[in-house]
């Protein structure tokens, strides 16, 4: 199987080669690691730990070190996020041990650097078979773990034939996710059935996995951990600092469209323009997902001749109040990364994307644990079981078409029963889910223990 998979593998970089050569040589962007990841060079040459040189630290592990590493791995920014209290944890409670996070995009790389002080961090190479059996190799992890649902056949293989412990975190799988994997289950039952443990994020995930043949006594419902990162506190520093760069004042009111996708940046200019006449105090945030598309959010903006403001243009937030502007527009694109968590804060309305497209929803739950009022689109599958729990408190409202965005707008800078009532309920649902769900990481971490223990044990009778 594994050269039948490396033959797909070849086949779909054969022809994302000129994608990357137009990339390279005629927008100039570059990709830093590719041709490590294509031949899984190890990690004395690609992990880094959290220094201002930035140089490589030499991390074989020894032949004799019964404890080499644990390598987390998450995908880009949104499961590093998810992770990071739980990696941070696990390094207070085990401090000598070696700890490792590996992603796959730079954007995932930059945000582990920010998220994990004094960790080491790399990229994770392609699913080459070749490329894990080098990767593991130096490495020697003696537990891999891995975030959400980010499950890689070669790795999963390479894992099981070394007899390196597997686990899932924070797993989710949607409905739409488990019909495709059991349309293949001939192949994916093995590979799940790899895994020492799966902690699942809800009971409807934990009984997709049981059908797809994991062993019932290997799964765990810990909860969410991306609730336990949740900020709720809108007067925190650097959300207070962000008030202060793009100039707001108490008048105004900000409708922040984030983690956006084509077409929801014109959907939310749209609802913009049809409120700006009316409402001269409204303000509007846009914060595209992904940073190769800042560029041509800023083309539409100049297109429709919308004058703007690039939050790269604000300065940093270490120095509030000293600006590379002098005039911040009504209209700021958000074209940093890792910091709409924060911007969340300063909002008085907001639209979270991902749902008016196919990629199935963002996580809403941030606005939400600010009290928002908050809104999304009808395509939200990998987010069911919240947006459930949202509709059915009334804490957040669905649009089912694009045109409802600017109703949403209006009855939120109208009726202030409206907004208000949304906010209670919000605030309401976050409490009783701090309650229930405070303890996914302490859940977790149990997990991982277990395993570890249990690892730990199996050697030591080897070794007798």
């Amino acid at each position: 199987m594994r050269y039948i998979l490396n033959g797909i593998y070849l086949t779909l970089l054969f022809f994302y080669l000129p994608i990357l050569a137009f990339q390279r040589f005629i927008k100039g962007k570059k990709r830093p690691g590719l041709w490590g990841k294509i031949v899984g060079q190890g990690p004395t040459s690609q992990i880094f730990m959290e220094q201002d040189d930035r140089q490589p630290v030499s991390s074989e592990p020894s032949a004799d070190d019964p404890h080499r590493c644990i390598l987390f791995h998450a995908v880009s920014l949104g499961e590093i996020q998810a992770i990071r209290g739980l990696v941070n944890e696990f390094q207070k409670q085990n401090p000598d041990r070696r700890i490792v996070v590996s992603t796959t995009t730079q954007t995932g790389l930059d945000a582990a650097r920010k998220a994990f002080q004094g960790i080491e961090v790399c990229l994770l190479p392609f699913d080459f078979s070749w490329a894990m059996k080098r990767f593991l190799k130096n490495l020697a992890p003696e537990q891999v773990v891995l975030a959400e649902l980010e499950i890689w056949p070669n790795l999963v293989a390479e894992c099981r034939r070394r007899k390196i412990p597997l686990l899932l975190v924070n797993a989710r799988l949607s409905q739409r996710s488990f019909k495709k994997y059991a349309r293949f289950s001939f192949f994916f039952q093995n590979v799940f059935r790899s895994f020492s443990a799966i902690c699942c994020q809800n009971d409807e995930g934990a009984a997709r996995f049981e059908k797809l043949g994991v062993d019932v006594n290997r799964i765990t419902v810990s909860g969410n951990l991306k609730y336990d990162d949740l900020l709720v506190d809108r007067e925190n520093p650097v959300s207070q600092q962000f008030r202060q760069l793009i100039q707001l004042t108490e008048e105004q009111s900000v409708f922040l469209a984030g983690s956006t996708q084509s077409p929801e940046e014109v959907i939310a200019i749209e609802a913009y323009l049809g409120l700006r006449d009316s409402s001269p105090d409204l303000r509007l945030l846009i914060c595209p997902r992904h940073p190769e598309r800042f560029q041509e959010v800023a083309r539409i903006l100049e297109n429709r001749d919308i004058p703007y403001t690039l939050r790269s243009q604000l300065g940093k937030i270490q120095t509030p109040g000293q600006h590379n502007v002098s005039h911040c527009e009504r209209v700021v694109l958000l074209d940093c990364v890792g910091e709409l968590k924060h911007w969340w804060a300063i909002a008085d309305m907001a639209f979270v994307g991902g749902s008016f497209g196919d990629r199935g929803g963002q996580n809403m739950m941030e606005p939400v644990a600010f009290g928002l009022p908050v809104c999304f689109g009808p395509y939200t599958r990998n987010f069911a079981q919240e947006v459930r729990q949202l509709l059915a408190e009334e804490a957040a409202i669905q649009l089912q078409n694009p045109a409802e965005l600017t109703d949403f707008l209006n009855r939120c800078l109208r009726e202030i029963g409206f907004a208000s009532r949304l906010t209670q309920n919000a605030r309401a649902l976050m409490n009783s889910q701090s309650k229930s769900n405070m303890t996914a990481w302490h859940s977790t971490l149990q997990v991982l223990h277990k395993v570890l223990d249990q690892g730990t044990s199996r050697a030591s009778r080897q070794a007798a």
